[in-house]
C-alpha cells in the first residue's frame, strides 16, 4: 500500500506539529492537508517546502468530513487523547470509510491501551481509545479500511518538564513515588514523530494492529535514573520528597468507585507509571523499535535534549506534580 495524499487531524497540536516537521524532511513524498474545525484560527506551517493546505470542516457533520476526506489515501488522527470520545471518533472513521480512504492512523500514542489499568480509566477523561480500536478492528475484518496505532507511553520530554514525572526543574525539587525503581516506558515526542512517519511511509508493515516503541533499554529509565541524570546534566542537587504511591493507588480506586473522576485520574496517572504492584505501562518484550527506525538512547541524552528544547525555567503543572496520597 502506498500513501501519497495525507489528511492530518489536530495538525497544530504537539503530535501533529512534530509529525508534519518529520514528513516535510521529504517534502515531495506527500501532499499534506491539515484539517481544523471551522471555528479554528490556527494555520499550518508555511513556506516553499511546506506542501500543506488547510481545510476547515464541521466535525459533527458526516458530509463535511467525507468531503474533506475524498481523494485522500490516509487520515492521521493527532487529536488530543482526552478529546477522543467515542461517537465523534466513530463519525470521523465512518467518514473516512465513506470517502474511500485506504488507511486510518488512530490517535493512541499513550501506552498499552489493552492493559487492565488503561481500560479502567473513565472514558470521559482518558478518551475512548479502547472502544475506537475495537471498532477499527471490526472494520478491518470486513475489509472496509486498514488501520494502525502507535504507542510509546507518555511523552518523555513533556512529562519530565511539566511535572508528572515528579520533577520541578525550575525549583530543583523531586518527588519520588515509592521506590523510584519501577521501569518506565516513555518516548520523546520527536521519536514518536519519527516512528509515525515510518508507518506512513510503509503502512503495510504495521497494518491492522498496534505497534509499541520505546527508545530506552528495558529497566534503564526509572525515576531514580532520571534524578541522577538531571543532577548530572544540571550539575546540582535536587531536594527529594518520598511519596507513598501505594496509598495513592488505593485512594484512586476509592475515588473511581465514588464517581470522582478527576481525583481518580490524578491518582491513576501517577500509580499507573510508578507503582510496581499495579502498573499498566510495561512494554518490555513488546517494542518494535528497529521496524520503525527508532534508535536507542540513554537517559542522560534524553534529559539533555528535553532541557535544550524547554529550558530550565519551565513551570510545572502543580496539579500533576504535587499528587499526595490524601488528595484522592
Amino acid at each position: 500500500m502506498e500513501l501519497k495524499n495525507i489528511i492530518i487531524l489536530g495538525a497544530r497540536g504537539n503530535v501533529g506539529t512534530a509529525l508534519i516537521a518529520e514528513l516535510l524532511k521529504t517534502p515531495d513524498t506527500f501532499t499534506i492537508t491539515a484539517v481544523s474545525r471551522s471555528s479554528s484560527t490556527s494555520t499550518p506551517p508555511t513556506g516553499p517546502d511546506a506542501n500543506i493546505t488547510r481545510k476547515a470542516v464541521d466535525y459533527s457533520s458526516l458530509n463535511s468530513l467525507k468531503e474533506a476526506f475524498t481523494g485522500q489515501d490516509a487520515v492521521v488522527n493527532c487529536v488530543t487523547g482526552g478529546a477522543t470520545q467515542y461517537e465523534p471518533s466513530k463519525l470521523i472513521i465512518d467518514a473516512a470509510v465513506a470517502a474511500g480512504v485506504k488507511f486510518f492512523f488512530a490517535n493512541e500514542y499513550v501506552g498499552n491501551v489493552g492493559s487492565e489499568q488503561f481500560k479502567r480509566l473513565p472514558e470521559s477523561a482518558a478518551g475512548a481509545k479502547v472502544r475506537v480500536r475495537e471498532y477499527l478492528e471490526k472494520l478491518a475484518k470486513e475489509e472496509r479500511i486498514t488501520w494502525t496505532a502507535l504507542n510509546g507511553g507518555p511523552f518523555f520530554d513533556m512529562w519530565l518538564m511539566k511535572g508528572p514525572a515528579g520533577f520541578d526543574i525550575k525549583n530543583k525539587q523531586a518527588r519520588i513515588y515509592g521506590s523510584g525503581n519501577n521501569p518506565l516506558y516513555w518516548t520523546p515526542l520527536p521519536t514518536i514523530a519519527v516512528a509515525a512517519a515510518a508507518i506512513i511511509r510503509n503502512p503495510s508493515a504495521t497494518a491492522n494492529r498496534g505497534v509499541f516503541i520505546c527508545p530506552f533499554a528495558p529497566g534503564t529509565l526509572t525515576q531514580n535514573s532520571l534524578l541522577a541524570a538531571l543532577e548530572t546534566v544540571l550539575e546540582l542537587q535536587f531536594s527529594v520528597t518520598h511519596v507513598d504511591v501505594a496509598t495513592i493507588n488505593k485512594n484512586a480506586k476509592i475515588a473511581l468507585g465514588r464517581g470522582e473522576v478527576g481525583k481518580a485520574m490524578r491518582g491513576f496517572t501517577i500509580s499507573n507509571q510508578f507503582y510496581e504492584e499495579d502498573c499498566g505501562n510495561n512494554l518490555e518484550g513488546l517494542t518494535e523499535n528497529e521496524l520503525l527506525g527508532v534508535e536507542e538512547m540513554n537517559v542522560e541524552e534524553a534529559v539533555r535534549d528535553a532541557i535544550e528544547r524547554y529550558g530550565t525555567d519551565v513551570s510545572v503543572v502543580e496539579s500533576m506534580f504535587r499528587v499526595e496520597p490524601c488528595d484522592v
